[in-house]
């Protein structure tokens, strides 16, 4: 007979609560439970909505024509690459008007990819840039943004933060946009299986293990998570179970996406036998959503508040097939603005970017935050940049940022803000640090204070 049989629902008498700690401790045995179950209110959980943040890149600059908007601050129109966004207008902040202003070493590239979230000069190493009189560089000069808010915020839960990325190739300047400290570049896990297999499996997260042991734990993930949901349900009230199944249920499409079906038949079972290869472009759209969706489920369950996607790496060479673009991004990007095909696979290239941004924000809107509180979207901030404006310039003026999500009221959302002069994006850097309860006067290099009007 189970030990807590005649104990009453934890949903009564406060006085009667069992102790969660005593609960999660003698029932739970998957660790990709207890942060989920944690934050339940029938455990005697009390904690307010955890504030999240969430850092994307994309490369080679915008068409600046197709991007920015027309029209005033709160009154103001898509044109042809952000409308994918229309279904989220409203939890926008679209800034225009901001500059890397970073200066060498490196060339545009790598000071753009280097110093997008980290507003700091590159140190000097033997990665030549594309001039000649480029001084050769090594990595970043200093900490990223999202590092800067994981060692805010991060420390309580699970993973201090993740990093995720599709298509980023091997380390070097172009490659890596989050980092620890100097030269301390972080590498993004860039496959799904493995990602997956840290959130959900019982093994160390630090020691993920071969490609093929991979494959072979992931067949029995969600039965240990599933034995442990079901011994706890019965101390839930009916609002916690509703959630525990929407728990489950997401964790389970993440696992039966992450397998290419067998489609000989006429119906199939997802099984785990066939792996994405994700060293081809063709899979890029399936991989970021599996990450994208890995980084909700993963906020949903608080085993982290703070993640980052790299959409391939500066100077990037993806061919976008499933766009019927077969020339390569950054040759694409170098192309005269004259050129009408390379102009608009350009501008199909970044709305489908946008398209991806706006999923992922949609899909933060729609998930209940742990708390109990709210969706997720309203603890949260997501911040899309660039490392340069504009690819065949290499322009690093008016980068495209757009951020979603309020942070629970400490951004104004549904506004285009355009700077009168082109402001160094170090400011923008510092608010949003700020935000998350740092105090600084400025972030890298620059001691500029805050960007005004946010």
């Amino acid at each position: 007979m189970n030990k807590y049989s005649n104990s009453p629902k934890l949903n009564e008498n406060p006085k009667h609560k069992i102790s969660r700690r005593r609960i999660l401790r003698n029932t739970v045995k998957s660790a990709a439970v207890l942060p989920f179950l944690s934050h339940l209110p029938s455990f005697g959980a009390t904690e307010a909505p955890q504030k999240k943040f969430i850092s994307i890149f994309t490369p080679n600059g915008t068409i600046p024509e197709e991007f920015w908007p027309s029209g005033s601050e709160t009154n103001f129109d898509f044109k042809r690459i952000l409308t994918p966004l229309n279904t989220v207008k409203d939890d926008l902040i679209i800034y225009k008007g901001l500059e890397n202003k970073l200066g060498q070493p490196g060339d545009a590239h790598q000071t753009g990819m280097g110093g997008l979230w980290t507003a700091k000069h590159l140190t000097e190493g033997d990665t030549k840039g594309g001039n000649v009189d480029d001084i050769p560089v090594d990595w970043a000069g200093g900490i990223s943004l999202d590092q800067v808010i994981a060692n805010k915020i991060g420390t309580q839960s699970r993973f201090k933060s993740l990093e995720y990325g599709v298509a980023c190739g091997s380390a070097d300047i172009w490659s890596r946009m989050s980092y620890a400290g100097a030269d301390n570049p972080i590498e993004p896990e860039m496959d799904p299986y493995a990602a997956f297999t840290r959130l959900y499996g019982n093994a160390n997260p630090d020691d993920i293990g071969a490609q093929e042991q991979r494959s072979v734990r992931l067949k029995s993930v969600l039965d240990g998570v599933k034995n442990d949901l079901s011994t706890v349900r019965k101390f839930l009230s009916a609002e916690d179970r509703q959630k525990l199944e929407y728990h489950t249920t997401y964790v389970q499409q993440i696992e039966q996406s992450l397998v290419l079906p067998d489609l000989s038949g006429g119906c199939y079972v997802p099984t785990l036998g066939a792996r994405i290869d994700i060293n081809k472009d063709e899979n890029i759209p399936q991989m970021g959503k599996l990450f994208m969706d890995m980084i909700v489920s993963a906020f949903a369950c608080g085993q982290t508040n703070v993640a980052s996607l790299q959409w391939t790496r500066g100077v990037s060479q993806a061919r976008f097939t499933f766009l019927d673009i077969l020339t390569p991004h950054h040759d694409l990007s170098h192309d005269d603005d004259s050129l009408f095909t390379s102009k608009e696979a350009l501008t199909l290239i970044n709305t489908w970017y946008a398209q991806q941004f706006a999923y992922l924000v949609q899909k933060l809107k729609d998930t209940p935050d742990p708390s109990g509180q709210g969706s997720l979207l309203d603890n949260t901030f997501v911040i899309w940049g660039n490392e340069l404006g504009k690819g065949n310039s290499h322009t690093r003026k008016d980068i495209p940022f757009v951020s979603a999500g309020s942070l629970d009221g400490t951004f104004n959302t549904g506004r285009y803000i355009k700077q009168n002069t082109q402001q160094n994006h170090a400011k923008l850097l510092t608010s949003i640090a700020n935000a998350y309860g740092s105090n600084l006067s400025g972030f890298g290099d620059y001691n500029l204070g805050e960007l005004s009007g946010l």
